[in-house]
């Protein structure tokens, strides 16, 4: 039988506020500020004990019995095991209000904030700020598992889908058995619905944002059977992403680079240039106001409304590119063993700054990309497919991004951009787009970087790509630092890290690395060069059909 794993998802709905009784209101404020208060009185506790609490091999695990020890009492206990009368603090006591079952629910909750902070210091070291450390007046709710609570379908005028869950605030101090529940009314839409259907709700959490607003986020486990895999030939998928065009993908296989897929999303470059523009129109007349010596409070909140409506445009069209990312990966997914590997911008942030002769458009184009973001989520929701994200076998990895743009995947030489999606290398005389060269590069490196691809033995190019990329790592060592103009950047940046090598640290320098200039065609010539026909005995895809680029407007690739 096959094994079975799942994948935890959270489904954020909105709650109907203005639809709720204000008793219920009150009762919901209310159970939300006593269960933060505990929960910030077990971090409080775990915090001051922590070296008798820590277990696991890691030190990265809160021991649950040893915490109960300090703050539970125990009356009724099996037989053989012996009560425990006296803690040094009593939580029953400390918070009377609370039934034992959510005194649980908020310890389970503190302690899963703490070993979130344990493996975050383990990661950025002292910089990780302690859970208890949190001064402002942020409410943390507790998750309510399932067997405290219920979605009720209820076809009323106010709402179809209720939240049902117990209020115990004064039946516990009552001593009643039969606890009172509250209703509350969700808006729930048909893509909330088709989430939450998927699994099985396993908790809820019930909060209000930084503008007061009520959410319920819906904990679905997913359960996912793993199927047997036929004998598919070994693929790997190389993901360029870029500002104006949002993505380049491009298939390579051990024969051959199978197609190249472009995802255009044109109509979100315009929406955010025209965000762009009426940002910097209401800055100028801020600044005018000021120097006149008038009021700009008006004109200051306007800016803030446009800087979320701006994120909110951005966020969205990340979500679109990252579904069709999905769909063409599940796809290719039926014909080949596939490998993912996205480029990782490293310290691109740092080549944005004053001083490096780039200007602003540039600075502001990389500091407004969101590629962690894109990465995050084609992560997320391969997960959901059941795919392995992390660890040794990760079938998805973010390969370091340096130098794929301009070495040519072919010889390894150093090429030249005479356009901005045009890629000439004059040592081998090789055209192509440059976008699909640094996409075959970012695949080359995931082959490189993963050892149980190199038994993988094909007709010859899987092996030649392996030889090439390791030629380009010894000439991007070579490279010694142009003097040309003087940078602001730190010399520190040009030396590699522990395992890793100098041309795997670099940073791309020029933003034609990333995405073609706005007004330029994409019917490159370069493109058609491309299409080659390799030496390979037997191939089943004819020469014309190596290529197959998807120039369709909204990044979907038209097959």
């Amino acid at each position: 039988m096959a094994r079975s794993k799942g994948v935890t998802i959270a489904v954020k709905v909105p709650i109907k506020w203005e639809s709720m009784t204000e008793r219920t209101r009150q009762r919901l404020r209310q159970t939300v500020g006593r269960d933060t208060r505990v929960v910030r009185a077990f971090l409080g506790i775990i915090e001051q004990n922590e070296d008798k609490l820590l277990t696991g091999k890691n030190k990265d695990r809160i021991h649950d019995g040893n915490l109960d020890k300090l703050t539970m009492t125990a009356l009724n206990v099996k037989a053989g095991y012996s009560q425990r009368l006296t803690v040094p603090h009593d939580f029953k006591v400390r918070f009377p209000r609370i039934s034992q079952n959510e005194m649980t629910e908020c310890r389970q909750t503190a302690v899963a904030l703490y070993e979130s902070y344990l493996k975050l210091k383990k990661k950025n070291g002292w910089n990780t700020s302690r859970p208890t450390t949190n001064t402002c007046s942020r409410r943390i709710p507790r998750w309510v598992f399932s067997q405290r609570f219920k979605l009720i379908e209820k076809k009323t005028s106010v709402s179809r889908w209720w939240l049902d869950i117990r209020d115990s605030l004064d039946s516990v101090q009552e001593r009643r058995t039969r606890h009172d529940r509250l209703s509350i009314p969700l808006k729930i839409s048909p893509f909330h619905l088709n989430q939450i259907r998927r699994g099985e709700v396993k908790a809820v959490q019930l909060f209000a944002d930084l503008t007061g607003k009520w959410w319920t986020t819906i904990a679905v486990r997913i359960t996912l059977d793993d199927i047997q895999e036929e004998n598919l030939p070994v693929a790997i998928l190389g993901i360029d992403l870029g500002i104006e065009k949002a993505a380049c993908s491009t298939l390579l296989t051990p024969e051959k680079t199978r197609e190249t897929c472009y995802f255009v999303q044109r109509k979100k470059i315009a929406v955010i240039k025209k965000y762009d523009r009426l940002v910097a129109d209401l800055q100028r007349e801020m600044y005018t106001r000021r120097n006149n010596g008038l009021s700009s409070d008006r004109v200051a909140g306007k800016l803030r409304q446009m800087r979320s409506k701006r994120e909110n445009v951005a966020r969205e069209y990340d979500r679109v590119l990252v579904r069709q990312l999905l769909d063409y990966i599940s796809e290719l997914s039926k014909k080949y063993t596939l490998y993912v590997a996205i480029g990782r911008l490293k310290n691109i942030r740092m080549r944005a700054k004053r001083g490096n002769y780039r200007g602003r458009r540039f600075r502001g184009m990389i500091h407004s990309w969101a590629f962690a973001r894109i990465t995050d989520s084609l992560k997320h929701g391969l997960a959901q497919l059941g795919w392995k994200v992390d660890g040794k076998d990760s079938r998805l990895r973010a390969v370091p991004e340096s130098w794929t743009s301009i070495m040519c995947w072919k010889c390894g030489a150093k090429g030249k951009r005479p356009r901005q999606n045009y890629f000439h290398c004059p040592s081998c005389g090789y055209s192509i787009n440059a976008d699909q060269n640094g996409s075959i590069n970012i695949a080359a490196r995931m082959l490189t970087l993963t050892k149980s691809l190199h038994s993988v033995r094909g007709l010859g190019l899987w092996t030649r790509v392996l030889e090439r990329a390791r030629r380009a790592r010894l000439k991007a060592r070579k490279k010694k630092p142009s003097s040309k103009g003087k940078s602001l950047l730190s010399k520190k940046e040009l030396t590699s890290s522990s395992g890793e090598s100098a041309a795997v640290h670099f940073v791309q320098s020029d933003l034609a690395g990333f995405s073609d200039g706005t007004g330029e065609s994409d019917n490159d010539p370069a493109v058609v060069k491309t299409v080659e026909t390799f030496s390979v005995v037997g191939s089943d895809v004819p020469t014309s059909g190596q290529e197959k680029e998807a120039r369709s407007s909204g990044g979907i690739p038209s097959r």
